[in-house]
């Protein structure tokens, strides 16, 4: 029995955000802290804005409380930031953490384990200078860590091509002043979804189509193209003209003669798929001279 298999790697979502300088920075620096338990791994900064833009979101960072977020277990549940799943994934993250500041990765705050608390907390990290030979570029985070890349010269095409340069594709937001200038870049990003000035958005219409593209995964769920992927698709047909029925012609029928046989097919297959007219005609002399 044939079943169809969707892979969506949802929780892989390489959703990337796009500051440019004729955006407002205070919108922006608010979206990773309900953006990052999604998956944000990536954000790509406009370096005219990336002053402004650091100097905005590293207070808000620091700012963030860390803990359990259920006020049974002790605590009085006013919580920002929760614990990691797996233990496995703290070391996965200080790990690439330290690879990227050992590679020349600017550390704005956190970068290890929260030793203040028993559990498996990482501490809400921002890093910038991010760039294409540290792993955390290219790798998932699964973690509170806020990954900056310049785009050098604010240029539009230098900033499609850091982007694409990562082998997952799922969701990617961009943010402009223009709607004109972010939809063009929108067009050039290799994703399954892409959201124009806001983000998160994609996955509450549930009439689009949700996925991602390169490792982020394969199908769709939801909309149109989600419900055929949980259909199997079967061509049927019926002839409409009663008599008409598809035979083998004796030429090609066993037992076949090679050589009329042979000649006959080269001639159908001029008939059928040769460009020049004179084929054509040379293919119908050839059927009727081998029939």
């Amino acid at each position: 029995m044939w079943a169809k298999l969707l892979v969506s790697s949802a929780s892989l979502n390489q959703s990337v955000f796009y500051l440019l300088p004729d955006f407002k920075i205070i919108y922006i620096s608010t979206l990773w802290f309900y953006s990052h338990r999604s998956g944000v791994e990536r954000l790509f900064v406009y370096e005219s804005v990336q002053s402004k833009f650091l100097s905005s979101v590293v207070p808000k960072v620091k700012a963030m409380r860390q803990g359990v977020p259920n006020a049974a277990c002790g605590n009085d549940g006013n919580v920002d930031c929760g614990a990691m799943i797996m233990p496995a994934q703290l070391d996965i993250i200080e790990a690439l953490v330290k690879d990227a500041v050992d590679k020349g990765a600017k550390l704005h705050c956190g970068g290890k384990k929260n030793s203040s608390l028993n559990g498996q907390f990482f501490e809400p990290t921002i890093l910038s200078e991010i760039t294409p030979d540290m792993r955390i570029s290219k790798e998932e985070v699964f973690g509170p860590i806020m990954c900056i890349v310049t785009v050098p010269n604010d240029s539009d095409d230098e900033c499609i091509r850091l982007v694409n340069n990562c082998d997952f594709g799922l969701g990617a937001s961009v943010f402009s002043g223009s709607q004109k200038r972010a939809q063009k870049l929108g067009d050039a990003i290799r994703s399954g979804m892409v959201t124009i000035n806001d983000f998160g958005v994609n996955y509450l219409i549930q009439s689009l189509p949700f996925g991602g593209v390169k490792e982020s995964g394969f199908g769709r769920f939801a909309g149109p193209e989600g419900l055929r992927a949980c259909c199997l698709e079967r061509s049927v047909v019926i002839d409409r003209i009663p008599g008409v029925r598809t035979s083998i012609p004796p030429p090609i029928n066993y037992p076949i003669e090679a050589k009329q046989g042979l000649n006959f097919g080269m001639s159908l297959m001029k008939l059928m798929y040769s460009e020049s007219i004179f084929s054509k005609l040379a293919g119908i002399i050839g059927l009727i001279k081998n029939s």
